[in-house]
């Protein structure tokens, strides 16, 4: 059961120690010995899943380690995450998988659906020395991009079942800025916003997927952001729901744990990366009134302007504008665009009406804000601060999440779906380097080395170069392939390359090591072989 642990000074232990400590048997609880204290908290995902730990945590202000085992790793091979907290806060961990960042680095843990954890207070078992990873960590907009992958959409199901068919609405206070939404997820939970619901009855609002509404309304339960209204303005508090995982003390699993009844939860690559642009309008009905006729083209002519309309552009007001007079722009377009008051026979444009209505409040909402409002001006200087832009944003975001996935796969030799993951990426953005240089390095190994489809191969990593001349990871990859195709003097140049422009790249500095031995070598045995006919010569008389 967690406790607050006290205040004392971190205590940094041999880390060689502890790794000997490692589960053979993960049905088991960790058992710690020696240096190491007892753990203050101990379980498993399964039952209490790892956003509902770092919430906690966080609310807590734990400082120490959380240890986590993966019961999928083989035996002999290392089996722990490792996270250091300061104040709640994750600042370092040692992970099975690294990645560029330390958020990066974390998502994976967000699926695993069962494997022991413990929680050891005022103690340091990550280090500062390498693999040791440190960098900050923004909680709720990680947990929310890792909702977006494969999630464990049995806990979904545990913690939004429990609301039933109450309504629904978002806690007063609760910024969702916070919660680093995509365009389609804010405008999900604007409804709310805008009206208590039920979960269906928000499903059948929004825009979203009945499954990606269900975790955004996971992800407001775990972050607090969400309460049941009673239906009754009073002056206490509405009814809150029965608290999820993240709220109790993580419990002991069972002696057997059965196996999650979701098999969502596993890793695997997704089928599509929608893009997220709004949809096109219908087609107009027939029948229609001149004045309706002319409303609904109306309707469409905003939905289609107002994404690239920043908020002050939205309401009509300045940079300058007074908080009394946002909110009579705000009111006065309410009446206007709010989706209530759409004429029934423009029912089939409610979806864009909602949309306009949700960027308003959005944007009402943040210029009332002083301090939303001046890193707002910031971010509309910086040429964002439209949906548009935001959509774009979200979509480099999305696509670099997407890429772990695609690196995950490729250790484990998954050529095929590495493949089929990194063209989906590719098609979401297309300038970054290191997509286009792992997209042929599958090619490359998927084909088994096929020279039919070895151009293919060296396209992708030609791409890569174009856009980044000194990626040495597609150099290196470059010289693989053309030296395995006989090409060994244009694989020794990519492999000089790679070597010059990453001197970590020790695959490269090896090739080139090997390639100047090599041409060292070979004058000598040319030398020799003189020396040998000289002797000869003289010894024959040679050639008169």
């Amino acid at each position: 059961m967690f406790r607050r642990p006290g205040r004392a000074s971190v205590q940094v232990l041999d880390r060689a120690a502890f790794a000997a400590t490692d589960l053979s048997h993960v049905c088991h609880h960790p058992c710690m010995s020696g240096a190491l204290p007892e753990p203050i908290a101990q379980g498993d995902l399964q039952r209490t899943p790892f956003a509902h730990l770092l919430l906690y945590a966080k609310r807590h202000e734990l400082t120490g380690s959380l240890v986590l085992w993966n019961p999928e790793v083989p035996e002999g091979e290392p089996q722990q995450d490792r996270i250091r907290f300061e104040g709640g806060e994750p600042v370092a961990a040692v992970l099975l998988v690294r990645a560029s960042r330390l958020d990066r680095g974390m998502l994976p843990l967000f699926s695993r659906p069962r494997g022991p954890y413990a929680f050891y207070a005022d103690v340091d078992l990550v280090g500062e020395a390498p693999p040791a990873q440190r960098g900050e960590v923004d909680l709720l907009p990680l947990i929310a991009a890792s909702l977006r992958g494969s999630a464990r959409d049995d806990a979904v199901e545990h913690v939004v079942g429990g609301f039933g068919d109450e309504r629904l609405r978002l806690v007063a206070g609760f910024n969702l800025d916070d919660l680093g939404l995509m365009p389609k997820e804010r405008g999900c939970l604007d409804l709310l916003r805008a009206e208590p619901a039920s979960v269906n009855r928000l499903t059948e609002l929004s825009q979203l997927e009945p499954k990606k509404v269900s975790r955004l309304i996971y992800l407001l339960a775990i972050a607090k952001g969400v309460e049941i209204w009673d239906g009754v303005a009073t002056t206490t508090s509405p009814r809150r729901p029965r608290p999820p995982a993240a709220e109790r003390p993580p419990a002991a699993p069972p002696a057997e744990t059965p196996e999650p009844a979701s098999t969502d939860s596993q890793p695997k690559p997704r089928r599509s990366l929608a893009p997220g642009a709004p949809d096109a309008a219908p087609e107009m009905p027939d029948g229609l009134s001149a004045e309706l006729q002319a409303r609904w083209r109306e309707i469409e002519s905003r939905a289609a302007a107002i994404e690239n309309e920043n908020f002050f552009e939205m309401l009509g007001v300045s940079r300058e504008v007074t908080s009394d007079e946002v909110q009579k722009a705000y009111f006065a377009l309410v009446k206007v665009w709010h989706p209530d008051r759409l004429p029934k026979p423009l029912a089939a444009l409610r979806p864009m009406a909602e949309r306009i209505f949700g960027y308003l409040t959005r944007g009402q909402e943040t210029l009332l804000d002083e301090e939303e409002r001046g890193r707002y001006i910031s971010n509309v200087l910086a040429g964002g601060g439209t949906p548009e832009a935001d959509r774009q944003l979200a979509l480099i975001i999305q696509a670099a999440m997407e890429f772990r996935k695609v690196e995950i796969l490729m250790r484990r030799r998954e050529w095929a779906e590495a493949l089929e993951l990194v063209d989906q990426i590719i098609d979401l953005v297309d300038e970054e380097p290191d997509y286009h240089a792992i997209r042929g390095w599958a090619l490359h190994q998927k084909s088994g080395g096929d020279a039919a489809l070895r151009p293919a191969a060296i396209a992708s990593l030609e791409r890569a170069l174009e856009l980044a001349p000194a990626h040495d990871k597609a150099h290196y990859y470059l010289g693989v392939i053309l030296k395995r195709a006989g090409q060994k003097a244009q694989a020794l140049e990519h492999f000089e390359a790679a070597a010059k422009a990453n001197p970590k790249n020790i695959e490269a500095v090896r090739e080139v090591r090997i390639a100047t031995m090599r041409k060292s070598e070979s004058p000598a045995k040319q030398s020799g072989q003189s020396d040998k006919r000289s002797f000869m010569d003289k010894l024959f008389g040679g050639k008169k």
